[in-house]
C-alpha cells in the first residue's frame, strides 16, 4: 500500500496527495491540462505533444503567401509615396 493517498477535487480538480498515516495534505497539484491524470510530468507530456500537433496543423503555406502579400502592398506604398515625393520636388 502507498503512504500517500491522491485525492481528486470534483469541483476545481485540484489533486490533492495525503499522508496516510498523519492525514495531512502533503501536496495540491493544481491540474495542468483539462483532463488530469494526477502526474504532472504526464500531464505536461501530454499538453506539450497537443501543442505540437496544433502547431503542425497550421498551414504554413498560407502563413507564407500573406506575408508575401503584405510585403508586396508595403513595397507598392513605398515607390508611390517615393513618386509623389519626386513630383513634388519638380512642382517647387
Amino acid at each position: 500500500m502507498d503512504k500517500e493517498l491522491k485525492i481528486t477535487c470534483p469541483d476545481c480538480g485540484v489533486i490533492l496527495v495525503v499522508d496516510r498515516i498523519s492525514g495531512k495534505v502533503i501536496e495540491a497539484r493544481k491540474p495542468i491540462g483539462e483532463q488530469s491524470t494526477g502526474d504532472r510530468f504526464t500531464d505536461a507530456f501530454i499538453k506539450v505533444k497537443k501543442d505540437k500537433e496544433r502547431i503542425l496543423s497550421t498551414n504554413f503555406d498560407d502563413l507564407k503567401r500573406e506575408d508575401e502579400r503584405k510585403r508586396k502592398l508595403a513595397e507598392d506604398i513605398f515607390k508611390t509615396s517615393m513618386k509623389e515625393v519626386a513630383k513634388n520636388k519638380e512642382a517647387k
